[in-house]
């Protein structure tokens, strides 16, 4: 529910359960030699651009009544994990042309959406990134993800139950239309809900909502933000979630097996190695 340089890289099992975000993984490389024999990124290498494009449109044809309750505010951004620079370079090549994407100092791509929706089938996605040649073509050092999480648009610290399992089911049909249809079957259910507070060092204060009575509700802490399932709601009968503790982004995911399983959630690049190591 939609790394680089996995940036477009076909990798199916992820694809089947996205998180998007997180991250959005789709594609195959356009040329041979954009990765040497060794498996290794080159100075530069393409992508190409249909599939972001059809994530795209797919994305914005979803209709009203599936985002009433959840929605996705695509932000296409690089994450830098490794302590280095962006990219010298991202641009599309499209028939022939190149225009250079408008990257900010802070990792976001603010033209992507709009410049790809319109490129051909044919235009690749392309970046410059000498520092960086000599890794695995997968590496994560430089992640770019899409913005394809489904988020709760109510952020009033107050979520009522009927809301809450709305918003799951609309958030599973909006990670489905990201995916190829063939597997869209074996999208699993989305009856998590991640809550991220904007300020990493904040106490959380999560509740459900008893007939008026405020509870503490388990949660487990995973993805950078808190997890509980709409279940352990449902079996006390609580009305409503109710956040507390500062600004926060609410959204339904997989659970926390799935997720570990494919990967999402995971460390990324140095940090990545320096566990597998262990």
């Amino acid at each position: 529910m939609m790394q680089f340089c996995k940036f477009l890289l076909l990798k199916p099992a992820v694809i089947m359960w996205l998180w998007l975000t997180a991250a959005w993984l789709t594609g195959t490389p356009a040329q041979a030699d954009d990765f040497n024999k060794d498996g290794v990124r080159g100075d530069s290498y393409c992508f190409p651009a249909k599939y972001a494009a059809k994530t795209i449109r797919a994305m914005a044809n979803i209709p009203s009544e599936k985002k009433d309750i959840v929605a996705v505010n695509m932000k296409p951004k690089f994450r830098i994990y490794d302590g280095g620079d962006l990219p010298d370079r991202y641009y599309i090549i499209d028939q022939e042309t190149s225009l250079d994407f408008t990257v900010t100092p802070n990792g976001d791509v603010t033209d992507f959406i709009d410049i790809v929706s319109q490129a051909n089938q044919s235009a690749d996605l392309c970046i410059d990134d000498p520092a960086r040649a000599g890794l695995e073509y997968d590496d994560e050092s430089l992640y770019f993800e899409m913005g394809l999480t489904p988020f709760y648009k109510n952020t009033s610290g107050r979520h009522d139950i009927t809301d809450l399992k709305k918003g799951s089911k609309d958030g599973r049909f909006h990670y489905k239309k990201m995916i190829p249809s063939a597997i869209r079957f074996f999208m699993p259910d989305t009856r998590c809900l991640h809550i991220r507070y904007e300020a990493v060092d904040n106490i959380p204060q999560i509740f459900a909502d008893v007939s008026g009575t405020l509870k503490p509700i388990k949660t487990e802490y995973y993805n950078e933000g808190y997890i509980l399932h709409l279940d352990d709601l449902e079996k006390i009968n609580a009305d409503a979630l109710i956040i507390q503790g500062g600004a926060y982004k609410l959204s339904p995911v997989p659970s926390i097996k799935t997720m570990k399983r494919f990967g999402i959630g995971l460390p990324r690049g140095a940090k990545a190695k320096l566990n597998a190591a262990k």
